[in-house]
């Protein structure tokens, strides 16, 4: 083998330096993903500061919306309160705009009139406004500017501020009829039946003890259970959280009655509907029977009968009391039901006589939390895109 073809041979073998070459030829790589990585978290930190300039500017203007002057002053007022003083200008009335949400459609359609029920706003950092958002390492390899905008859209009055789910829930599993308790959404200023105006009717909850179907003990004849967790109703505006309670009178006691309502003492069904209309906050309830007692509470424990110092009243045999103030922020609604009206006619001496009653208000009791902000019945604006 002659030297020229052996010195070769060792040339191509020895990989002395070439670490050093690899990272020279990959160096502007790393630097770019590197100054990439880095100005993406700085982006997106932005886009995080102006979205919520975005929310909170689009919720002020819609609060104003009656004076649409006033709706656009004040939304890009809370635009610049919510970013740093570095950002410079990220909303000019020109980034305002009024108009009308189809919450059918999940649309929003620009001017409207009277009819305008929402705003949208527009927070934006770019070269155009002078104000884009520095670049880092991303400058070194002259990637270009970047436009970060936000936007947001806020809809007033779509929903009425209500009750959420019980605080606290407690129906007698002692008592002979089996009960059932409802929420749903009433349109108090609505035309028509009642009843058609009644929407979103969702069980929340029977009084059977733990581990009892009342499918199965039923035979069917009851075809649900309270979901869990239960699908709360959300009403709109001018509609009122409202609740049915449902008696089936002796047949939880008496089970045979599911599959022979005609068995002495029969299987009678009642069903009662607040049909709750709201002014000022107040609540007053259109019940066809005198069989809810309601009491405004300073605490939770104040609304529990078996707390010292309860509010709540206790006894059989009188006439229940009906909370005439508003449910304000931080205070508490005690409702207790009597499954079984006074006054009816018949028989009273024992439970499975038709006119028999405690009338104890306490065969049902659901403690509800005030709303955290406002007053029942108020219309509550949103963000909705």
């Amino acid at each position: 083998m002659s030297p020229i073809t052996t010195w070769a041979r060792r040339l191509a073998a020895d990989r002395r330096g070439a670490t050093a070459f690899v990272f020279a030829a990959f160096t502007p790589v790393l630097l770019g993903a590197g100054a990439l990585a880095v100005d993406m978290a700085h982006y997106r930190f932005v886009d995080n500061r102006l979205q919520s300039a975005a929310d909170s500017a689009a919720l002020a203007g819609v609060k104003a919306l009656d004076d649409p002057a006033v709706a656009l002053s004040d939304a890009v007022e809370f635009a610049q309160r919510n970013v740093p003083d570095n950002y410079g200008t990220v909303t000019t009335a020109a980034d305002v705009t009024i108009g009308v949400y189809n919450p059918v459609a999940g649309s929003f359609t620009p001017g409207g009139g009277a009819a305008a029920n929402a705003v949208r706003v527009t927070a934006e950092r770019s070269q155009d406004r002078g104000n884009a958002a520095p670049r880092i390492l991303s400058a070194i390899f002259d990637l270009g500017e970047v436009r970060i905008a936000a936007t947001a859209i806020a809809a007033r009055e779509l929903q009425s501020v209500q009750y959420e789910p019980p605080e606290k829930q407690d129906l007698d599993s002692e008592a002979g009829d089996f009960n059932e308790v409802y929420a749903y959404c009433y349109a108090y200023e609505g035309t028509g039946s009642p009843a058609s105006r009644r929407s979103q009717m969702t069980l929340i909850a029977n009084n059977m003890p733990a581990g009892q179907n009342i499918i199965t003990i039923s035979g069917g004849v009851i075809k649900a259970v309270p979901a869990v967790p239960v699908a709360w109703p959300e009403c709109a505006k001018d509609e009122s959280l409202s609740f049915r309670l449902r008696n089936i009178r002796h047949a939880k006691s008496i089970p045979d009655l599911w599959k022979n309502p005609n068995k002495a003492p029969k299987r009678p069904e009642h069903n009662f509907y607040t049909d709750t209309v709201i002014a000022d906050g107040a609540e007053t309830f259109n019940l066809s029977a005198n069989i809810l007692e309601t009491v405004r509470c300073d605490s939770l424990d104040a609304c529990d009968p078996s707390k010292p110092g309860s509010a709540i009243p206790k006894g059989k045999n009188r006439t229940p009391t009906l909370e005439d103030q508003p449910c304000l922020p931080g205070k508490f609604m005690y409702f207790g039901w009597e499954d079984r009206p006074p006054g009816q006619a018949g028989k009273s001496a024992t439970w499975t006589d038709p006119a028999w009653t405690d009338r104890d208000y306490d065969d049902i009791r659901l403690v509800m939390r005030c709303p955290r902000a406002g007053i029942l019945g108020d219309g509550m604006s949103r963000l909705v895109g």
